[in-house]
């Protein structure tokens, strides 16, 4: 009876761990009330334009129609800096009227997360030498160093939504050795899952740090996104999930039930 009832929670856990890291996957790969609703981190540009005009003033040169006219305009095209920006693993999405409005960029396996660079690609191309000196953070700058790390968490996080997937999966064969793989396969999942959050919250948190300076005047605004909780939270549910799988395999029956 023990056995059963720790095979449930088990399988409950590994599944809830398994969703959660589908949706972390999930985020801005397209414009689906589901998808353009998650992401692990969003930029929001409002006060930009009064910086980057700011300035062009000091530098006597007139700046105009730096936004996009049109928020649902194609990304990295020139046409103009969009009001918020959010990244998934794949791709981003930017637009404005609470992300109903919006465009994404092509998707990519293991994206980067370069936020200069869009908004330099975004940004009509005679305001773009105004950019870097605009935006004074130098985490934010640094583009090689993000891509690297957010690249590297990517790929972590969608290896880690895979391990959780193949332990919810391998405890239906309801055998004492399934169970113990389901459980150490389980616990690989939740310390790339850990690894993954933990990478890029380091990042999210390095690029806020940079942008709050008080020396840096970009009116740039980062923030965490949901999908970095539900990273956290399926490494969390992953954890949970290995005590009911061990218990089973050691109370459980050698054949299948």
């Amino acid at each position: 009876m023990v056995a059963f009832f720790c095979v449930g929670l088990g399988e409950f856990l590994t599944f809830a761990a398994m969703v959660l890291g589908i949706l972390v996957n999930m985020g801005q790969i397209s414009q689906n009330i589901v998808a353009r609703n998650i992401y692990i981190t969003s930029l929001d540009t409002t006060g930009f334009e009064t910086a980057l005009r700011t300035n062009a003033n000091n530098q006597n040169v007139n700046v105009d129609d730096i936004f996009a006219a049109n928020q649902a305009a194609p990304e990295l095209a020139g046409n103009g800096v969009k009001n918020e920006y959010k990244w998934g693993l794949y791709s981003f999405c930017a637009g404005a009227e609470n992300f109903k409005t919006i465009a994404c960029s092509s998707r990519n396996f293991g994206y980067k997360y370069q936020p200069l660079n869009v908004l330099q690609a975004d940004i009509s191309s005679q305001y773009r030498s105004f950019v870097s000196e605009t935006v004074s953070a130098s985490t934010f700058q640094d583009s090689s160093y993000l891509a690297r790390f957010s690249n590297a968490a990517n790929y972590i996080i969608f290896v880690a939504t895979v391990v959780i997937g193949v332990s919810f999966l391998i405890a239906f064969l309801a055998h004492r050795f399934a169970f113990l793989m389901g459980a150490l396969l389980a616990l690989a999942g939740a310390a790339l899952f850990f690894v993954g959050a933990a990478i890029w919250t380091a990042i999210i948190y390095k690029v806020r740090h940079s942008l709050a300076d008080q020396q840096n005047t970009s009116g740039l605004d980062a923030n965490y996104g949901n999908a970095l909780w539900m990273t956290w939270a399926a490494g969390g549910a992953s954890v949970l999930a290995v005590i009911p799988l061990l218990i089973s395999c050691i109370s459980g029956r050698r054949s299948k039930y």
